[in-house]
């Protein structure tokens, strides 16, 4: 693979690839979102990230180990590998959320993790995670926090499903709580429902209860409604 070496990052590229193509584009976004990462959690991390740019799923697949299809994951401490073409292009925040992140806490719950990183990400598939949530919400299809902080629950069910309740639910703490206090909470290493009470002086429950009034005074338009659906047909396995 050849590479392209930036302030903070190593990328890993085949040569004649669509990541080829992009290099410098690439690297351009990624720092843009590096830098809001970092100014967001007060965190610098003292290594290069490494990303991997592969050609498609089913070789980042291989790659994690179970040989299923797969647009990117994390390995921690410093890499990422991610899918780029001309049909998906892995990149943004995600990823790089986890790794950053990672570097002040890694919790146990699945869902504290992906919900940090979908709270930069803002969108799924395009549509925001509040939508989402709203339009889970009205067709009760909606998953309670508390099932979600269980990891065998959470990796039961879709990620469509799953990552922007998440989202939503930890802009929620943060807009409403303020970051500072939601670093507290992620740095927390004992039980997570404990984590709640001792930080925000509420149990998940009634953390949830507010949030999901928060979210029934959002509108849902008809518009996004019908994407939402079209969405969930179109990557239905």
């Amino acid at each position: 693979m050849l590479q392209h070496e930036s302030k903070h990052y190593i990328f890993n590229f085949y040569a004649g690839s669509k990541a080829a193509e992009d290099i410098l584009l690439i690297a351009e976004h990624q720092q843009a979102c590096y830098t809001h990462i970092c100014k967001v959690l007060g965190v610098e991390p003292n290594f290069k990230i490494k990303y991997f740019l592969c050609n498609s799923p089913e070789e980042v697949g291989k790659i994690y180990g179970d040989n299923e299809p797969c647009n990117a994951f994390t390995s921690p401490p410093d890499s990422i590998y991610a899918v780029y073409n001309d049909d998906i292009q892995c990149i943004g925040f995600h990823e790089d959320a986890h790794i950053i992140s990672y570097t002040i806490n890694r919790p146990e719950s699945a869902a504290i993790r992906e919900g940090l990183a979908m709270y930069f990400d803002r969108v799924w598939w395009g549509i925001s995670n509040e939508d989402w949530t709203l339009y889970y919400l009205k067709t009760n299809k909606y998953i309670s926090i508390c099932n979600l902080l269980d990891n065998k629950y959470f990796f039961s069910e879709d990620c469509s499903l799953t990552y922007p309740i998440m989202g939503a639910f930890t802009n929620y703490l943060i807009v409403h709580y303020g970051i500072k206090k939601y670093l507290v909470f992620y740095r927390y290493k004992d039980n997570i429902f404990d984590g709640f009470e001792k930080v925000y002086k509420l149990s998940v429950n009634e953390l949830e209860m507010i949030f999901k009034k928060e979210i029934a005074k959002l509108e849902l338009t008809n518009d996004t409604e019908s994407k939402i659906k079209q969405l969930l047909m179109k990557n239905k396995t």
